[in-house]
């Protein structure tokens, strides 16, 4: 996360240094983005930016520091609406970032993050990390997902659980990945999305 430093920057400053960044990850694919071209466009020394971030992998996550959130909230508040059913969450999910993910910009730095990363870059990059519930905030999540599910119909246990949270997560972000690369394809990536969501479901939903 950045430093105080960055933070108590006036709101112009850290906007330039933001908008610059913006235009750089949306420009080329995210290996290949450049801080000497950041700190050109903002008009700030090398010396300076490290003063703010670790490295334009910190400055990245800064930049998608909502995402977690809003994802959390929309999960949650998706799943009371499908009445404890985690699997259509997931098809609402990549709807709806396909619906606000259409902005050139933020499609663009969407597209070359997920093609240029691997699986574990992803995750780590959009704030989805933690496999096995290593992580205190994913392990959170998971335990408050697996209270507000609906166990009459899903009799599964909190590690059990964790494991189809990772799987239906590389899926999504998957199925995000190829939508940037092949947008005109968007309702068969959906089709797929939605069988690979009840695979998983019909899985999980074996008594043992």
């Amino acid at each position: 996360m950045p430093t105080q430093r960055f933070l108590n920057l006036k709101e112009s400053k850290k906007n330039a240094i933001l908008e610059a960044a913006a235009h750089e990850f949306a420009r080329v694919p995210y290996s290949a983005a450049s801080i000497n071209q950041i700190i050109k466009e903002a008009e700030i020394s090398r010396g300076s930016f490290y003063t703010y971030f670790e490295d334009k992998d910190d400055l990245m996550r800064y930049m998608l520091r909502g995402f977690r959130d809003t994802l959390k909230k929309k999960v949650f508040d998706y799943l009371e609406e499908e009445n404890g059913n985690p699997f259509r969450l997931c098809t609402r999910l990549l709807k709806e970032w396909m619906k606000t993910g259409s902005e050139r910009i933020t499609f663009q730095i969407h597209r070359n993050l997920l093609a240029d990363l691997s699986v574990s870059g992803q995750n780590q990059m959009f704030g989805i990390r933690g496999f096995l519930m290593k992580d205190a905030l994913y392990k959170a999540f998971v335990q408050e997902l697996y209270e507000r599910l609906d166990k009459e119909q899903y009799p599964t246990t909190l590690e059990t659980l964790s494991y189809v949270v990772d799987m239906a997560m590389m899926i999504l972000l998957k199925s995000m990945a190829m939508y940037y690369q092949n947008p005109s394809e968007k309702e068969t990536i959906v089709l797929v999305l939605t069988e690979e969501m009840a695979i998983l479901e019909r899985g999980m939903c074996v008594r043992h």
